[in-house]
């Protein structure tokens, strides 16, 4: 059992840390303004606002890469080799930029009316939970067993 719940935490962190390192091509090769960021934008400003657009895109996307990039190493070396809190520090890391990209969604949907949302983030943060729970199961010291003997 302690097998299959390791290699639910691995499976789980590394598609988390893929989706991180898509998400942040996205990013970082949009050639126009989203449609639900744009939507945020008046009309008359949308021209003007395209230069600092297209740097915080380039900017959140390589950051997102980053992030995913440094998570796969992590999920295919420490974690997988057994490193005490590896599951920790990523789940961890994963998590504030979690939070934080569903807490600006919302603040720019309340602000703007924009069609964004923290719902993805959500969905994001219940992978990289699950991730951290299946290690923990896996790793727990035997005192700590879920079911009486």
């Amino acid at each position: 059992m302690q097998s299959k719940l390791k290699l639910a935490s691995i499976i789980l962190f590394m598609a988390l840390s893929v989706f991180l390192m898509a998400f942040g091509a996205l990013y970082a090769s949009v050639q126009d303004l989203l449609f639900f960021h744009a939507a945020a934008v008046p009309k008359r400003a949308l021209e003007d606002v395209r230069p600092l657009y297209f740097a915080l895109m380039t900017l959140i996307g390589g950051a997102s890469g980053a992030l995913g990039l440094l998570g796969a190493w992590v999920v295919l070396v420490p974690l997988r080799r057994g490193a005490p809190y590896a599951a920790s520090f990523l789940a961890s890391a994963n998590a504030i930029a979690l939070v934080m990209a569903a807490v600006t969604a919302e603040k720019l949907a309340h602000a703007t009316g924009a069609p964004t949302s923290w719902h993805i983030m959500g969905a994001l943060m219940a992978v990289n939970l699950a991730a951290w729970v299946s290690n923990y199961l896996a790793t727990r010291p035997e005192g700590f067993a879920l079911s009486a003997h």
